[in-house]
């Protein structure tokens, strides 16, 4: 019974050393990093230059970025120069001004912001470029492998359609992604020598461009095979200009996009035949880990310069549905 009793009463002095103890212990316990990292996110301000908020990446980003800012404590603000590079500059310099702890900014070419973009770096103002890069490379790019996407050639190839003769429709030729888009074009072109450029003109993504574009290359040449593009929301355009001709089916279009149920839509409509989805929602989640680590201020600005290619999807009217075709209500 003494026995039975001792330890009883061990047991219970244990346990009841093991109870006093957890709350200590459990106010001890800190998470390596964590409350310096929130800490060096709270109160930060971040300003973002895109070329407009008009199209469906930048708001899927902003809405990203949103979510993160109010998550962590810091805040966002857009300023928008809907697709006007001297409001743009403007916004840049006046960014520039304030100086903000991170500056993002979406090119409209690869000229037009270098300048404002080598004054921010050299203000100590990290810079992240999405998607369009400039001539200046700055702390961060998160976007496309543009030159991969120019291999949108290949659909035409001898023995696949009509023909082989291709239409390019560039959006501004001097943006980074039609530069370097088109360089993978002429790799392509380079090594399929029976490929045929028939037309190669800008529509400025605007899609009534794109339609007027295919529309007088369809009289000209009935056979085309194809035509490649560098933004969905502007290739419909050239989808309606092929289903006018009585072309649909036999006139591939093919482009590049957010990957929006937009797109999505565009494809099942038989407007758009392929769109390679570099997935906008994904591409903010990547740019929102470049905006924690800019934040925390661990480098000066411009001493490391990263560069961060996004996946792509190849989606047709078989997998048009699902992640491959996000809205921003999802994304929120």
């Amino acid at each position: 019974m003494v026995s039975v009793l001792r330890k009883l009463l061990l047991t219970g002095l244990v346990l009841g050393g093991l109870a006093s103890a957890t709350p200590s212990i459990a106010a001890e316990v800190q998470q390596v990093g964590r409350e310096a990292y929130l800490k060096a996110l709270k109160g930060k301000k971040v300003i973002f230059v895109p070329i407009s908020q008009g199209f469906d990446l930048n708001q899927a980003w902003v809405t990203v970025w949103q979510r993160h800012a109010q998550r962590y404590g810091f805040t966002l603000e857009v300023r928008d120069p809907n697709m006007n590079t001297e409001a743009g500059i403007r916004a840049l310099t006046g960014a520039i001004a304030e100086k903000p702890d991170l500056l993002i900014v979406q090119n409209p070419d690869v000229q037009t912001y270098a300048r404002q973009l080598k004054q921010a770096q050299e203000a100590g103002i990290p810079v992240l470029q999405v998607n369009m890069q400039s001539a200046t490379q700055t702390d961060s790019y998160v976007g496309n492998d543009w030159i991969e996407m120019g291999e949108l050639a290949k659909a035409c190839a001898k023995g696949k359609g009509p023909s082989t003769k291709v239409v390019w429709l560039a959006g501004v030729e001097t943006g980074a992604a039609n530069i370097y888009m088109r360089q993978g074009i002429n790799e392509v072109l380079a090594a399929n020598p029976d490929l045929q450029l028939v037309s190669d003109q800008a529509a400025n993504y605007d899609s009534d461009k794109a339609r007027q574009i295919t529309a007088t290359v369809l009289q000209q040449h009935p056979d085309l095979c194809g035509v490649m593009g560098i933004w969905d929301n502007a290739e419909v355009g050239a989808g309606a200009a092929v289903a006018a001709a009585g072309k649909t089916g036999q006139v591939t279009i093919v482009t590049n996009g957010a990957g929006s149920q937009t797109g999505c839509d565009s494809i099942k409509k038989g407007l758009l035949t392929v769109v390679y989805n570099f997935h906008a929602d994904i591409q903010g989640e990547i740019a929102a880990g470049q905006i924690s680590e800019l934040l925390q201020g661990n480098r000066k600005a411009a001493a490391v310069k990263d560069v961060f290619f996004g996946p792509v999807t190849r989606v047709d009217k078989n997998n048009a549905t699902g992640r491959n075709c996000w809205t921003l209500d999802e994304l929120k």
